[in-house]
């Protein structure tokens, strides 16, 4: 399937000026994060991808930095000495970001509740330019595997974090396992979660080989289906994509 639709699903919504991106291990919100930015610039968007993930060094922006950069895109990382460790340290430029003139920020933030404390230091900058917290869900990791586990996370990274989760993304696989019928059991977990939490669910992410099979069962529920394409490699994959 042709990224072509990655422009059109990205233009459904009035995105704020910075889109932050988080979600357990294993969510694949780093995947959305570059799927979305992709889509925000066929849209003829100027983009700036964060790599604010404080958590997990690895399969993360920084990994492709070089990549995107050469694709237009303007990267932020951590400074080179702590790129590849697990040390709390974020791009400090992040701030000006937020308030720069780029057309949007994504911000793809640590793989746990944790992680979010690395927005805190941006909080008063991002809420006086708007923002949107997407809360990429897989309901078949164990911490977000029942919808109080979703509302669970959420109110541990909003308190953390001190910014507001404003929708959620499903994202829920199992690897190269997954069957339509495991995207549509947990895309309706996703938005029981939702409804309690009183959040929209704003896609439903999926490989694009479950695409055409998951649109007729999913017809009825109103969720746009996103065929979520995938730009990270594991090491053992082959390391063309690593930077």
């Amino acid at each position: 399937m042709e990224d072509g639709i990655l422009g059109d699903l990205a233009c459904r919504y009035e995105w704020p000026k910075t889109i932050a991106v988080t979600g357990a291990l294993g969510s694949g919100k780093t995947e959305f994060v570059l799927n979305l930015a992709r889509g925000l610039k066929k849209n003829e968007k100027n983009v700036t991808i964060a790599d604010a993930d404080i958590i997990n060094p690895y399969f993360c922006i920084r990994q492709i930095a070089e990549t995107l950069e050469q694709e237009g895109f303007s990267i932020l990382t951590p400074p080179e000495a702590a790129k590849w460790s697990d040390m709390s340290v974020i791009n400090h430029h992040i701030g000006n970001a937020v308030l720069g003139p780029s057309d949007h920020l994504i911000l793809d933030v640590g793989g746990d509740a944790g992680g979010v404390r690395a927005l805190k230091q941006f909080e008063l900058d991002i809420e006086s330019r708007g923002y949107i917290l997407l809360l990429v869900v897989n309901a078949y990791r164990p911490k977000t595997s029942t919808p109080q586990g979703v509302a669970r996370m959420a109110s541990h990274m909003e308190t953390l974090g001190g910014l507001k989760v404003g929708a959620l993304v499903c994202n829920s696989h199992l690897m190269e396992s997954t069957t339509v019928e495991d995207v549509i059991q947990g895309l309706d977990l996703v938005m029981e979660a939702g409804k309690s939490m009183g959040l929209p669910v704003l896609y439903a992410a999926l490989v694009p080989e479950l695409y055409e099979g998951a649109k007729v069962l999913t017809g009825g529920r109103g969720i746009p289906l996103w065929p979520l394409l995938r730009f990270m490699k594991r090491p053992w994959e082959g390391s063309e994509l690593w930077s």
